[in-house]
């Protein structure tokens, strides 16, 4: 009787063997069959759950916002002051523990070019920035419930922190030997200063 497959961790093995190939050698590397020669699979199983190479972006790039939200899970800390709360939660987006954090952000750095190419990805790559200008607001909403911050104009802030964010993420991806986690987090403190009184 053959093996039973499990589609979900087949599904995962197709992405993880594609962000690899990604993060090495980019997107104009990326196909079907070097999904499949990476993965270790057969080009029919790949094309089986992602029969376009569009499919397959659109999965991953729900990966990669599902791996987001559940690290904004993990790190909210209700016990926390508002301040260090917001520092660890802004440390989630820029991750640079380890090597597959460091890939994650140089992937999402990818796609999002990728997307602003790509009229069939913008209503992706709008949603990923909705939901980290909407992060970006929950944080500052948090600072100011704290009484880290006076000023309630979260909008025009939420957007500012959004920018400061994604330059971030931008820099430690194109300069990684410059930034470890201990420089993310300096930088990261030294922007909430600013904004808060």
């Amino acid at each position: 009787m053959p093996k039973k497959i499990d589609h979900a961790e087949r599904k995962d093995q197709i992405v993880e063997a594609m962000f690899r190939i990604i993060h090495h050698s980019g997107f104009e590397k990326v196909t079907l069959r070097e999904i499949a020669k990476e993965g270790e699979l057969s080009l029919g199983s790949v094309q089986y759950f992602f029969p376009k190479q569009k499919d397959i972006y659109m999965f991953a790039m729900d990966v990669i916002y599902q791996r987001f939200e559940e690290r904004m899970q993990k790190v909210a800390q209700v016990n926390q002051g508002g301040f260090e709360n917001a520092v660890r939660m802004l440390k989630q987006i820029v991750q640079a523990n380890t090597e597959e954090e460091r890939m994650e952000n140089d992937i999402w750095m990818k796609f999002s070019i990728m997307a602003t190419m790509n009229p069939g990805y913008h209503t992706t790559k709008d949603r990923f920035r909705e939901v980290n200008l909407n992060f970006a607001k929950d944080i500052l909403k948090m600072l100011y419930n704290n009484r880290d911050i006076n000023h309630p104009n979260v909008e025009d802030c939420a957007n500012s922190l959004t920018i400061f964010i994604h330059g971030l993420v931008f820099e430690s991806v194109i300069y990684a030997n410059l930034y470890n986690n201990q420089v993310i987090e300096k930088e990261i403190r030294e922007y909430l200063r600013k904004i808060c009184n």
